[in-house]
């Protein structure tokens, strides 16, 4: 009867020393939905949650998601597959195992997350519900997901199912790495709620602003006013009405135009011609309005004098088209790492 007793007080107090392991530890989950994904973006998310999985930081540490994944390139056995806005890139889909992690970040009041960038409202896919939190990553552009861990050793477990991506994080458990088991798969993860339905990006273009503050300034500023602007079949599109006068009273500055000149606004037109190389193949698009600079264009960002777009306001030069097609669209412009963005959505 004794050795009984002593044998069950032996097992009473493993279990009380491993639920305490359990309970001294937190673990914070969360996952995504890959319902609609290519084979493509499941391949690329599949490799960025292998070299994430597992993945142990100390207290103090630093974690970066450009550094554990690495470049996504094909020579890495990445594929060309739709990214959170939709655009067809090699590693497309990797992000969303960044916003897999986020999500379960936000849960840790430990870490001290670095500054993020987000697709915000050119977010295209429905992984998320937010938009701002569909992390943008970027390995040769050094957009990254990063943080330093202010807590007990901190150890990541991401794994994919058919439908969904999981992240869960442990903090604490024995301190050397190891969680103890796999107790906190089992924890409760984030709801992912309803799914937005994609939108359809029908129109892109991008061209390189240059290196010029003044320039990039301009560019900026008649970005910010087009961007988010919808049409609906038969309406018709103003640069000049909705960029408005390039004064230095509403923020422009001088700064060099398409043809070389220093003018108040100089650089606006660059917005202009991305939305051109938008939309000039595309049918459902008619040209109201256009000039370009001709044979006075001088600069580099655009390859053929054709595609750069003139505009002024005073003179009422414009560039003006009508979209023609069913439904309606709304276009993006905007500004990344010196690079000037034109997408254009189906709603």
């Amino acid at each position: 009867m004794l050795r009984k007793t002593t044998a069950l007080l032996l097992v009473l107090s493993m279990l009380t020393v491993g639920l305490s392991a359990a309970l001294a530890a937190e673990s914070h989950s969360a996952r995504t939905p890959l319902s609609g994904s290519s084979s493509a973006k499941l391949h690329n998310i599949a490799l960025a949650v292998e070299a994430i999985n597992g993945a142990v930081i100390p207290y103090g540490g630093r974690f970066s998601f450009n550094e554990t994944v690495g470049p996504r390139t094909q020579s890495r056995g990445y594929e060309t597959a739709p990214n959170g806005r939709g655009a067809l890139v090699t590693g497309g889909g990797v992000a969303q195992a960044a916003s897999t992690l986020y999500l379960a970040l936000l849960e840790n009041g430990d870490v001290q997350l670095d500054p993020i960038k987000t697709y915000g409202s050119r977010f295209n896919d429905g992984y998320v519900d937010d938009p701002d939190q569909a992390i943008v990553t970027d390995y040769d552009a050094g957009i990254d997901l990063s943080f330093t861990n202010r807590a007990d050793t901190l150890t990541i477990e991401m794994w994919m199912t058919d439908a969904y991506v999981y992240c869960a994080i442990t903090v604490g458990a024995d301190g050397d790495g190891n969680n103890g088991g796999s107790w906190f798969v089992d924890a409760p993860f984030a709801p992912v709620g309803t799914v937005a339905p994609a939108r359809r990006l029908v129109a892109s273009a991008s061209l390189d602003c240059g290196g010029d503050a003044d320039v990039l300034h301009n560019v900026k500023l008649a970005a910010d006013s087009v961007s988010d602007s919808a049409l609906s079949s038969g309406d018709t599109f103003s640069f000049n009405d909705i960029v408005g006068p390039r004064k230095m009273r509403y923020g422009y500055v001088r700064a060099v135009n398409g043809r070389g000149a220093r003018v108040t606004g100089g650089g606006v037109a660059q917005v202009a011609s991305a939305l051109w190389l938008a939309i000039k193949d595309r049918d459902d698009f008619a040209i109201v309005e256009k000039s370009t600079y001709g044979k006075k264009y001088n600069q580099s960002y655009v390859q053929s004098s054709a595609d750069a777009i003139l505009t002024d306001y005073a003179s009422g030069r414009d560039f003006a088209f009508r979209y023609t097609g069913a439904g309606s669209v709304t276009v993006y412009t905007y500004v990344m790492d010196g690079k000037l963005y034109c997408d254009i959505y189906a709603n």
